[in-house]
């Protein structure tokens, strides 16, 4: 009994189907991966406002509760400092902007370690979020936050660190991929798709 391998046409003819099945797979594949973090920025945002609005909801349901300072609202054990009336500066009553042990008095003094506290508090499983350069290549963080001027107002910004990628010195740019920002004057929660390189 003589054993026989393939023939160097069957193997040339596998070849060229596998070849075929990869160039049309690879690019519905890179697409779904894609999709799949808009989809968790859209996620993450979605749930990030429905906090902004239940801690809103929470501090109306108190009574509107302030201290001598600001308006606060204890939030599932977390006591948060929230917009005061309506002011110049701010046109939403009640949104949360920090912590009550933040040093932060106002909300036009928002700063980077509120927007991580803000995160860290709202949702009852926060992923991870740095303020750090050094720290996005660890692979250990979901976010990274900032704190930028959008007209007269502060925001922070959350960036998704999935889509983010390296350039040719190889530093992280942390702005390539999806973010959404929180608006505490506003009470607004906005999400930033960043437009798929074909």
């Amino acid at each position: 009994m003589r054993h026989q391998g393939f023939s160097f046409i069957e193997l040339v003819i596998v070849m060229v189907v596998i070849g075929l099945l990869t160039v049309t797979a690879l690019p519905l594949f890179i697409n779904i991966i894609y999709q799949a973090k808009q989809a968790a920025i859209e996620t993450i945002s979605g749930h990030f406002a429905t906090a902004v609005i239940s801690a809103r909801s929470q501090w109306e349901a108190d009574g509107r509760p302030r201290n001598a300072d600001n308006n606060i609202v204890n939030y599932d054990g977390s006591v948060l400092k929230l917009t005061p009336s309506i002011t110049t500066r701010s046109r939403g009553i009640g949104y949360p902007f920090g912590l009550l042990t933040s040093p932060t008095k106002d909300v036009e003094q928002l700063t980077v370690q509120d927007c991580v506290d803000l995160m860290a508090h709202l949702l009852q499983i926060p992923p991870p979020v740095t303020v750090l350069i050094t720290d996005v290549a660890t692979g250990k963080y979901v976010f990274f936050a900032t704190v930028e001027s959008q007209s007269t107002d502060k925001l922070c910004r959350y960036y998704q660190l999935a889509l983010a990628n390296s350039n040719r010195s190889g530093a992280i740019n942390v702005t390539a991929g999806h973010s959404f920002t929180y608006i505490p004057a506003q009470g607004r929660v906005e999400v930033n798709l960043h437009k798929k390189k074909d």
